[in-house]
C-alpha cells in the first residue's frame, strides 16, 4: 500500500449504496472529490469533509472517474497508482526497475537531473538532449521514494521522464517489435523474449504476423512495392504504400494480444516501467507529454540551464533525432477500425489511467460489454481493493486487459 495514502474506503461483501449528500453542501464533481484527497487540501471544505466522511461510513465505495479527469500532474497521478503484479507482471519484468533500488538512467550530476528512458515515447530526443545540454551520462541510481529525503544519496534530484498518447504509442510499439522479432533477425527462425528467463524462445507467439515474409526486402516489398519505386532507398523515408496486408495483421495481433505478456521490451506499458516490481511507483518529480516534446524542453533548459541552453533548431542542426521516430510507420494505421483502436485504449487502460491522460475521441462512449451483460465506456477507479488491502486508496483501471474485471458489487457513485 501507498505509505502516502491517509484516506482508506472500508469494504464488506454486502454492500449498501452511498447515501446523498446533506442538503445545503455543495456537490463536487467526483474527480474533483478524488483531486482533492489525493492532493491532501480542501478546494472546498464542505464538499471535501462531506464526502471523506461518507466514503469512510460506507462499507464498499468505489470512486469511478473518467481518464485524464483529474486535476493533477501526470506525476503526481502517478504517486499515487498501484499496476498490479497479478496482472502486469510480465510487464513490471521487462521494466526491470526490480525493487527501484538501481534503475538505469541519463543523469547530470551537475544539474542534478536525471531522465528515465520509456522506448516509444521520444526517448530518442530525451537521450540527446541530456548528453549534449547536460552531459549527462549512462548510470544506475535508486529511485525509491526514501532516497531522495533528506541526507539521502538522492535529496535534491529531479527525475523527468517524457510520456506519450498509448493509442499511438501502441503503433510504433508494434512497428519496433515487429522488425526486432522478425524471422530475420533470428537465422531465419521466428522467436520471442522470456521476460521470466529473458531467454529466447519458439516459436513466435503471433507468427501469423509474418505470412510470407521471411526477410527484411520481403517486408520492404510490402510497405514499399516494386511497382512504386525506382531503387530500395526510396523506401526509407517515404510513407508506407502497403495495401493493407500489414495493417490487417496489426489487428488481428491487437484483438489476439492479452495485454499481459508483450513478447518485446518495446511492447512494455510506460507505467510498469515507472514502477518497482511490487508494482509501487517511483520517485518521479517531472512527467512530459511529447504532445509537446519542444515545450518541454525549453521549460526545462529554462529550468536548469537559463540562457546557456541549445536551442532545439540548433540541436536538429548538430544532428539531433529531434523529431524522435527516424523512419515513417511501416503499417498504414489509416485503415485500423475503430474496434481495434478502443481494443487498444482497453490494453493501455493502466496508462491512461495512472498519468492522467484522456482518451482519445475514437475510445470515449460505451464500447465494451461489462460482466453483466450492459455497454459501460472505460473508466478509472480509485476505491475499496476489497481483499486485497494494496489497492485501497489507490488509482487502478477501472478494467485489466483481456478481462473486464468491472465488479458489479461495487457501488457507483
Amino acid at each position: 500500500m501507498n505509505s502516502n495514502n491517509q484516506h482508506k474506503t472500508k469494504t464488506s461483501s454486502s454492500p449498501k449504496r452511498r447515501p446523498p449528500l446533506p442538503l445545503g453542501v455543495q456537490r463536487s464533481t467526483i474527480p474533483d472529490l478524488i483531486t482533492s484527497i489525493l492532493s491532501d487540501h480542501d478546494i472546498d471544505a464542505q464538499t471535501h469533509h462531506a464526502g471523506l466522511s461518507q466514503l469512510n461510513d460506507s462499507p464498499s465505495t468505489f470512486l469511478e472517474f473518467p481518464p485524464g479527469s483529474l486535476s493533477l500532474t501526470h506525476a503526481q497521478t502517478l504517486k499515487h497508482c498501484f499496476a498490479d503484479p497479478k496482472v502486469y507482471s510480465k510487464h513490471l519484468l521487462y521494466g526491470s526497475r526490480n525493487d527501484g533500488s538501481n534503475v538505469p538512467v541519463s543523469y547530470s550530476d551537475k544539474h542534478k537531473l536525471a531522465y528515465v528512458m520509456l522506448p516509444k515515447s521520444g526517448s530518442s530526443t530525451a537521450r540527446y538532449m541530456m548528453k549534449e545540454e547536460f552531459h549527462a551520462s549512462q548510470e544506475w541510481k535508486s529511485l525509491q521514494p526514501q532516497s531522495f529525503r533528506e541526507g539521502m544519496e538522492m535529496e535534491g534530484v529531479e527525475v523527468m521522464t517524457f510520456i506519450r498518447d498509448p493509442l499511438k504509442r501502441f503503433y510504433s510499439q508494434y512497428d519496433e517489435a515487429y522488425v526486432r522479432t522478425a524471422p530475420w533477425q533470428a537465422s531465419g527462425n521466428l522467436y520471442h523474449i522470456n521476460p521470466d528467463t529473458k531467454k529466447q524462445v519458439t516459436p513466435h507467439p503471433f507468427s501469423y504476423i509474418y505470412e510470407n515474409i521471411h526477410t527484411y526486402h520481403d517486408y520492404e516489398d510490402v510497405f514499399c512495392p516494386i511497382s512504386t519505386r525506382k531503387n530500395r532507398k526510396q523506401c526509407i523515408d517515404r510513407p508506407s504504400q502497403e495495401n493493407g496486408t500489414l495493417s490487417s495483421r496489426f489487428e488481428r495481433f491487437a484483438q489476439d494480444y492479452d495485454g499481459r505478456s508483450p513478447f518485446d521490451v518495446h511492447l512494455t506499458l510506460q507505467v510498469p516501467m515507472m514502477s518497482s516490481a511490487n508494482g509501487s511507483p517511483l520517485h518521479m518529480t517531472q512527467i512530459y507529454n511529447t504532445t509537446d516534446s519542444e515545450g518541454g524542453w525549453k521549460r526545462i533548459r529554462q529550468q536548469f540551464l537559463g540562457e546557456n541552453a541549445v536551442s532545439i533548431e540548433e540541436g536538429e542542426k548538430n544532428g539531433g533525432v529531434i523529431a524522435g521516430r527516424s523512419y515513417p510507420r511501416r503499417f498504414n494505421s489509416d485503415l485500423v477500425s475503430v474496434k481495434t483502436q478502443r481494443r487498444i485504449c482497453e490494453l493501455a487502460l493502466l496508462d491512461y489511467c495512472c498519468l492522467n491522460l484522456p482518451l482519445p475521441d475514437v475510445c470515449k462512449g460505451n464500447h465494451y460489454a461489462a460482466g453483466d451483460g450492459t455497454m459501460r465506456g472505460l473508466f478509472c477507479v480509485l476505491g475499496a481493493g476489497g481483499k486485497d488491502s494494496r489497492t485501497d486508496g489507490l488509482i487502478q483501471p477501472g478494467i485489466f486487459p483481456d478481462e473486464l474485471r468491472f465488479n458489479r458489487r461495487h457501488q457507483h457513485v
